[in-house]
Formats: C-alpha cells, sequence, structure tokens
C-alpha cells in the first residue's frame, strides 16, 4: 500500500470524512476519495470500515503482536 493510502487510511481510522481528511493532508477531498478507493481495493475491503480494520490487522501482524 502507498504512503500516502496509509495517510489517508489513518485519518478515515480517526472519523474523518473526505473533506476533513483532505484539509488535513492538503488534498482534495476527489483525492482522498481515490485513494480510500483504492485501498478498499488493495484490501479486499467493499466499505471504508473493512479497509481500517484490515490495515490495523495487517499493522499488528507485521509488529509480532499476533
Amino acid at each position: 500500500m502507498a504512503p500516502r493510502e496509509r495517510d489517508v487510511l489513518e485519518q478515515v481510522a480517526l472519523g474523518c470524512s473526505n473533506a476533513e481528511a483532505g484539509r488535513k493532508l492538503s488534498l482534495l477531498p476527489e483525492t482522498v476519495k481515490s485513494y480510500v478507493r483504492s485501498a478498499l481495493r488493495k484490501l479486499g475491503a467493499r466499505a471504508r470500515f473493512e479497509a481500517v480494520v484490515a490495515r490495523m490487522s495487517t499493522d499488528v501482524a507485521s509488529s509480532g503482536w499476533a
């Protein structure tokens, strides 16, 4: 996953809308939406929440906590 996709998913995990995430990351809301879609596809998720959970699971597994 690209670093910017990770940044966007972090903002989604914090409950940010596309507009809020865009403001925090200096991106247009449409660009945030594109990153979210790309992350969903790469993670095999159908919804934003699933993507956040999948990403967090990947982080935990790679840290040795799993």
